[in-house]
């Protein structure tokens, strides 16, 4: 049967997401870190296994711009463990609740996308 090309929508938000975040993290000078004491960082769902499906629940700690991409740094949620992922395995929706935990920068709290990008997902 005919659908919804579902894998196109999630990859359209999937970079949407991605772009904002990299918004976000270049007006905060290209860095940001959350004090992993006080509980604010934010907790996402990566699927680290590149062969097999391993969806892991990860503290972010850290987000970067290196090279002119977004690097991500966290720990295992449940064991503590340091995960090396790309920013595209994390789930769809993800990235966005990183952006969330985000202050705002200089009363700048908006780094939504082009409505215009919006209506076509």
């Amino acid at each position: 049967m005919n659908h919804t090309d579902f894998y196109a929508r999630i990859r359209a938000i999937k970079e949407m997401e991605y772009r904002e975040l990299y918004a976000a993290i270049e007006l905060h000078g290209a860095s940001y870190e959350w004090n992993s004491n006080d509980g604010e960082c934010p907790v996402i769902a990566v699927n680290t296994g590149s062969v097999q499906p391993a969806p892991a629940d990860v503290l972010i700690c850290r987000v970067t711009m290196e090279n002119g991409n977004l690097r991500l740094y966290g720990v295992e949620n449940e064991y503590g463990n340091e995960v090396n992922f790309q920013p595209d395995e994390a789930f769809a929706g993800h990235l966005s609740y990183i952006i969330d935990c985000l202050p705002p920068v200089n009363g700048v709290d908006d780094v939504t996308t082009l409505k215009t990008e919006e209506e076509a997902v």
